[in-house]
C-alpha cells in the first residue's frame, strides 16, 4: 500500500513532467479542462487526454500583469503557467465560462496572451426547470463533440462514446470504494493522501488509474489498523475548483481531529454520479450534469440546500462538526456561505469557515481557529 500510495505521490508532485512524458510516449494530445463540469468522457473519446486544469505548487509572479489579483488561486496561478511557458504539452484547453465571473474571463485572457492550437468555450447551464434547459445543454454538448472531431481529426460515434462511459465510471466505482473502505476505517489513509488519489485521477489516462486504484483498494481491504476514539469525526466542505494546501489538512489531523468523508471537489465531488449506458450517449451526458446532488453553487440551484447534504454526510459518517473551506475570491461559494452558516445555526451544527488563498496563508491564525474549534466540539 505504501509503494501505491508513493506512484500517485510522485505524480502529482510534478504534473508538468507527468502529463508531458504522458503525452511523449502515447502520442494523444493533451486537453485541459478548465473545473468542474467539461465532460472528459467526449474529449477521451476522441482519442485525446483530458487532464483537469491544476492549482499551481509556486506564488504568481509574471501572472501579475495578466490576471487581477483579486481572482482566485487556480485562476492567477494557471495564467501564470501559461505565460511563462509552462504548458507546452496542453494543445487545447476547454473552459465552462458560465460557472463564475473569474472562468467567464479566462479563456479571454488566455486567448489573448497565449492562445493554444484548440481552445472552447462551453456554456452549460443553470438548473432551472423545464425541457428548454435540457435541451440547451445537449445542444451545447453536441456543438463541444463537433469542435473535438475537428480538431482531432476523430469521429466520436456512439460506441465509442460508451466505451468512455464504461471507463470513467469503472474508475468512479473504484474511488467510490476506496471511500467506502476509508469511511469504515478513516485511520487508513491521511487527509491529503486521500487528496492526492482523487487529484491523480485528474491527471492519468483513466485506464492506467483504474489499474493503480484496483491494486491499492486490495491493499486497503487487506490492511488491519487500530481504530482511534480518541479522534474527533469532522467533514470538509467546499475546496471549489482546486487542490487544499496539504499543509491545512495536516493540521486538522494534527489537533486531533480525523476525516472520514468529504465533500470537495478533488474529493468526492468529482466522481459523483456516474453516466447512463442506455440510450443516446450525448442525453446521457446531459442528465450526468443536469444531476442537482451533490449541490454546487455553480450550477445556481435553487430548490435543495447545500446544508441539508453536508449535515447528512456529518450524520452518515458519525461526525461532530463541519469545516468549511472557501477558497478566497470564489464568488459561488461566498455568496452561497452565508445561507450555509444560517443553517448550520438553526440546526445547532457545529461549523467552522476556514478561507484559503493560493500564495500566502496564516497558518498560526488557521491553527487558532481550528484549535477552538476543537474545544468547542470537546476534544480538549
Amino acid at each position: 500500500m505504501k509503494n501505491v500510495l508513493s506512484k500517485i505521490t510522485d505524480i502529482v508532485s510534478d504534473p508538468y513532467a507527468f502529463v508531458g512524458s504522458v503525452r511523449e510516449q502515447t502520442g494523444k494530445k493533451v486537453i485541459g479542462c478548465f473545473p468542474m463540469h467539461v465532460p472528459e468522457e467526449l474529449v477521451h473519446a476522441a482519442g485525446m487526454l483530458p487532464v483537469v486544469i491544476w492549482r499551481s505548487n509556486e506564488a504568481v509572479t509574471w501572472g501579475h500583469a495578466h490576471v487581477p489579483a483579486y481572482d482566485c488561486g487556480i485562476t492567477r496561478s494557471f495564467v501564470d503557467d501559461a505565460v511563462r511557458g509552462k504548458l507546452p504539452f496542453m494543445d487545447g484547453m476547454v473552459f465552462h465560462v458560465r460557472q463564475c465571473l473569474q472562468a467567464g474571463e479566462f479563456p479571454y485572457i488566455m486567448e489573448r496572451n497565449v492562445k493554444p492550437a484548440y481552445q472552447k468555450n462551453l456554456y452549460l447551464p443553470a438548473l432551472y426547470p423545464g425541457e428548454a434547459i435540457k435541451d440547451f445543454t445537449i445542444t451545447e454538448l453536441d456543438v463541444f463533440k463537433t469542435s473535438l472531431e475537428e480538431f482531432s481529426g476523430n469521429k466520436i460515434t456512439d460506441e465509442k462514446l460508451k466505451e468512455s462511459f464504461e471507463i470513467y465510471n469503472l474508475n468512479r466505482s473504484l474511488l467510490e470504494r476506496v471511500y467506502e473502505i476509508r469511511r469504515e476505517k478513516p485511520e487508513i489513509l491521511k487527509a491529503k493522501e486521500m487528496m492526492q488519489i482523487v487529484w491523480s485521477s485528474m491527471l492519468m489516462p483513466k485506464e492506467d488509474h483504474n489499474k493503480i486504484l484496483t491494486e491499492l483498494i486490495s491493499k486497503m481491504e487487506a490492511k488491519e489498523v487500530i481504530p482511534d476514539k480518541t479522534r474527533i469525526r469532522v467533514i470538509p466542505v467546499g475546496g471549489l475548483c482546486q487542490t487544499i494546501q496539504p499543509d491545512i489538512l495536516d493540521l486538522i489531523e494534527d489537533l486531533g481531529m480525523i476525516i472520514p468523508d468529504d465533500d470537495l471537489y478533488v474529493g468526492s465531488r468529482y466522481f459523483a454520479n456516474k453516466v447512463s449506458l442506455d440510450g443516446d450517449p450525448i442525453d446521457a451526458l446531459a442528465k450526468r450534469y443536469l444531476t442537482k446532488s451533490p449541490l454546487c453553487p455553480t450550477k445556481g440551484v435553487w430548490d435543495i440546500h447545500w446544508g441539508d447534504e453536508a449535515i447528512k454526510k456529518m450524520n452518515d459518517n458519525n461526525a461532530r462538526g463541519i469545516i468549511s473551506i472557501m477558497i478566497k475570491y470564489c464568488p459561488p461559494h461566498a455568496c452561497y456561505y452565508p445561507d450555509f452558516k444560517s443553517k448550520m445555526d438553526k440546526e445547532g451544527i457545529n461549523e467552522i469557515m476556514i478561507q484559503v488563498e493560493h500564495e500566502i496563508i496564516s497558518l498560526e491564525s488557521v491553527k487558532t481557529r481550528l484549535q477552538t474549534f476543537v474545544e468547542i466540539l470537546g476534544g480538549v
